[in-house]
């Protein structure tokens, strides 16, 4: 007897497998991409949130002071999208948009200038 052979049928050849270390490896080299890909997230969403809501996040709600635009009025969220820009910048400058505050009469940073904002004190109560 003859062995027929199905047309459209693939022909069984020998595979390699990945192996269980590989497979995890992968597996966490994933994971640490999506941790990584949510923090960012969760970090732009904490910032640009809170000013746009409050003037201010946890921290400077703590220390008492609020961040206002250059006419006195609370942040909106495109002030506040323009101000988290300017900070993304003055990270990749390794903190120097930062280092202007202790050197600028009116203590703004980078940010501030790029946004148009103020750091002011605002008394919690």
């Amino acid at each position: 007897m003859e062995a027929t052979k199905t047309p459209g049928a693939a022909e069984q050849t020998e595979m390699e497998y990945a192996g269980f270390w590989t497979r995890t490896g992968a597996w966490f080299m994933d994971l640490i991409l999506l941790a990584v890909s949510a923090w960012g997230l969760i970090i732009v969403a904490y910032f640009i949130g809170l000013w746009a809501w409050r003037g201010q996040t946890l921290g400077q709600m703590a220390a008492h002071v609020k961040v206002v635009r250059q006419d006195g009025k609370p942040m909106d969220l495109g002030t506040a999208v323009l101000r988290f820009i300017g900070y993304v910048v003055c990270i990749l400058t390794l903190g120097i948009g930062f280092l202007m505050i202790a050197f600028d009469e009116r203590k703004r940073g980078l940010h501030d200038r790029l946004a148009g904002t103020y750091v002011i004190p605002f008394p919690q109560g």
